[in-house]
């Protein structure tokens, strides 16, 4: 009985994080976008650690992520390529709003493909949110991501904050990641 009892509950709570939303794939996502989300619903999107969404700071919505002032990591994006797009993707856009409260702060934006058995990274990309950035201020972030020639559709796409023992809370919001090619 208690087995059945776990799997149940295990069963409900991967169908409830599935209906959450998530890659927030709007109407005016197409077949290039791999990621689309104002966090206001965030499938695909697990809080790993305590915190991490966040209602005080948005650029759009209610809510944004936040990692810093204590919290080191925050929640984590993590899906296979070929459950986000058919085609193998070489380059990816990346867009997203940043809002800092204290200069040179070394919170990151990382983007990362591991291989789906060992957790093997093929490639990783810290992204300093700090750069452009003007304290207490909406500033927004637009970059392309080279990927490396051995990236495949079974290989786990991540991506997450990383406070890098900042001191003051950094807000991400509205993440798009597109294939640029």
């Amino acid at each position: 009985m208690r087995t059945l009892t776990a799997s149940s509950l295990l069963l409900l709570g991967g169908l409830m994080m599935a209906s959450c939303g998530g890659s927030d794939k709007s109407a005016e996502a197409d077949e290039k976008t791999l990621i689309n989300t104002n966090f206001d619903n965030f499938q695909g999107w697990v809080n790993n650690y305590s915190g991490g969404l966040s209602d005080k700071a948005a650029h759009s919505g209610r809510y944004s992520i936040t990692v810093g002032g204590g919290k080191e990591y925050g929640i984590a994006f993590s899906s296979p390529l070929g459950q986000l797009i058919a085609a193998k993707p070489r380059k990816l856009h990346l867009e997203a709003w940043v809002r800092i409260d204290e200069p040179n702060t070394p919170v990151q934006l990382v983007v990362q493909i591991t291989k789906p058995v060992g957790d093997e990274k093929v490639f990783w990309k810290g992204l300093a949110l700090a750069e452009g950035s003007k304290p207490g201020q909406w500033t927004e972030l637009k970059t392309d991501l080279i990927l490396p020639e051995n990236v495949s559709s079974d290989q786990i796409l991540g991506v997450y904050m990383w406070a890098n023992g900042a001191g003051k809370p950094v807000y991400l919001d509205d993440l798009r990641i597109t294939n640029a090619e």
